[in-house]
C-alpha cells in the first residue's frame, strides 16, 4: 500500500523521490527540546556550599613529592552538616585550609559559596566563613571578652553586639579553650562554618551539646557546617559524610546509605571495609603490573620525565589504615598530577585577575590589629620600655 492511500503527504527528496513519514517526526517543537541548552557546570557548582573538583596538592620536591590531595572531588550541599572523616595525616586539614583560601591547590578547582576563594567579592576568607582550627589559635593574654571583641571586629561586628566576660584565656582549661575557639567561630553567624576537630578534649555531654547546636543552626538552611572528627560514630547526625584516605575519598554518602550499602552496624566498620577494598585494588594493580614487567619487554622511554627508577617499579602497599602516601610509595600506577589531571573544560578554565591576588587590608581588620597590639604593649609596658632603652643604648 502506498503512502497516498494511507493519507500521508508525499515528501520530495533531493533525488526526486517521495518519502512518507509521520507528522510527528517533523515536529520542530519536539526536536528543539532535544537540543535545549543544559545548565552550565559552573552554575551547578555555584549552587553548592562547597564544590571541589580534581584537587591536587603536593608538598616536597619534584624528585620526592609528597602527595596530600590526589584528584579529590567533594560536594557539600547548602544547609547540610558534612562530616569529613579520615586518619590523621590523610589531608583533611590541608583540604580545609584550601577551602578557606589560606592555601592554594597545585591543580583543580574549588568553589565556596558561589565564588572562588580569594577572589574579589567572594567573602572567602572573610566574614562569610567561621573557621575553628585544629589547634587553639587564641591569645592567652586576652580575656574572654577581649577575645570576642577582637574576632568580632575582624568579622565587622560592633562592640554592643558582644557578650561580657573577664577571665583570661590562659587561665582556662583545654576543653574551655576549645569552647572559646568554637564561640569565636560562631560569633558572626557565618554562612559556612568549618570546624576542625571541635570535640577533641571535650566531655561526652558537651560533645553531644555541640552536635545538637550544629543540628539546630542548620535547620533554617542558611548555615552549612563542615566538621572533622576522630569520633566516627558521632557523625551519624550529619546529613552527609566523606570518608577520606590517602588524599582521596573512599565514599561520600549519607550515614544511613553507607550503613545499608555495606551492611554494617557502625560507620567504623564501613571505613574498615572501604579501606580493605582500596588496598585490594592497589594490590591487584601491583600484581598486574608485575606480570607485565616479567612477560613483556618494554622499550626504552625517550621522555625522562616518565622514566621510573628501579625502586619505583615495585612500590610497597600502604598499611590497612595508613595516612597520606608519598609518590615513592605509591607503586607503578603513580604519576605526577601534572600528567594525571586532565585539563579543565573551556568554560571552567577561568583566569584570576591580578588584582584579586592583592591583599587589601580592610578598616575593621586594621582596627582589630591595632587594638590587639596596643593592648599587648599596655600590659607589657615594662618589657616595651626596657627593650626600647636597650635598643637606644646599643646604637650609641
Amino acid at each position: 500500500m502506498d503512502a497516498e492511500s494511507e493519507g500521508i503527504p508525499p515528501i520530495a527528496t533531493g533525488s526526486g523521490q517521495t518519502t512518507a513519514t509521520n507528522d510527528t517526526d517533523f515536529d520542530l517543537a519536539a526536536r528543539r527540546k532535544m537540543f535545549m541548552s543544559q545548565p552550565s557546570t559552573v552554575a551547578i557548582r555555584r549552587q553548592q556550599a562547597v564544590c571541589v573538583r580534581r584537587a591536587h596538592k603536593i608538598y616536597g620536591t619534584k624528585k620526592n613529592p609528597n602527595v596530600i590531595l590526589d584528584g579529590l572531588n567533594m560536594t557539600v550541599p547548602k544547609g547540610a552538616i558534612y562530616g569529613l572523616l579520615g586518619a590523621s595525616g590523610c589531608g583533611k586539614t590541608t583540604l580545609l585550609s584550601c577551602i578557606v583560601g589560606r592555601r592554594r591547590l597545585n591543580s583543580g578547582e574549588i568553589w565556596v559559596l558561589g565564588g572562588r576563594p580569594g577572589s574579589r567579592g567572594s567573602g572567602v576568607p572573610g566574614p562569610r566563613i567561621g573557621y575553628m582550627p585544629q589547634e587553639v589559635a587564641l591569645y592567652g593574654e586576652f580575656t574572654i571578652r577581649e577575645t570576642l571583641i577582637y574576632f568580632g571586629w575582624i568579622y565587622g561586628m560592633t562592640t554592643d553586639q558582644l557578650p561580657n566576660a573577664s577571665r583570661f584565656v590562659k587561665n582556662l582549661s583545654g576543653g574551655q579553650q576549645r569552647r572559646m575557639s568554637l564561640a569565636a567561630a560562631l560569633l558572626n553567624e557565618p554562612e559556612l562554618l568549618i570546624l576542625d576537630e571541635p570535640t577533641v578534649g571535650v566531655d561526652p555531654v558537651l560533645r553531644q551539646s555541640i552536635w545538637d547546636h550544629l543540628v539546630e543552626i542548620t535547620k533554617s538552611g542558611n548555615t552549612t557546617v563542615i566538621v572533622t572528627t576522630h569520633y566516627i560514630e558521632e557523625t551519624r547526625q550529619a546529613h552527609m559524610i566523606g570518608l577520606m584516605r590517602g588524599g582521596k575519598f573512599l565514599a561520600e554518602e549519607s550515614p544511613a546509605d553507607l550503613l545499608a550499602q555495606y551492611q554494617a552496624e557502625s560507620l567504623e566498620d564501613v571505613f574498615l571495609k572501604l579501606s580493605v577494598l582500596q588496598n585490594m585494588g592497589k594490590r591487584r594493580r601491583s600484581s598486574i603490573a608485575q606480570e607485565v614487567v616479567e612477560h613483556v619487554r618494554i622499550p626504552a622511554i625517550s621522555n625522562p620525565a616518565l622514566d621510573l627508577s628501579p625502586e619505583e617499579d615495585h612500590g610497597e602497599i600502604s598499611g590497612e589504615f595508613g595516612d597520606n602516601i608519598s609518590m615513592s610509595s605509591r607503586g607503578p600506577d603513580a604519576v605526577t598530577p601534572e600528567i594525571q589531571a586532565p585539563p579543565l573544560p573551556p568554560e571552567e578554565d577561568t583566569k584570576t585577575p591580578f588584582v584579586d591576588y592583592l591583599k587589601i587590608v580592610k578598616p575593621n581588620h586594621m582596627r582589630a590589629l591595632i587594638w590587639k597590639n596596643f593592648l599587648w604593649m599596655w600590659r607589657n609596658v615594662g618589657y616595651v620600655v626596657g627593650d626600647t632603652f636597650e635598643a637606644i643604648y646599643s646604637h650609641k
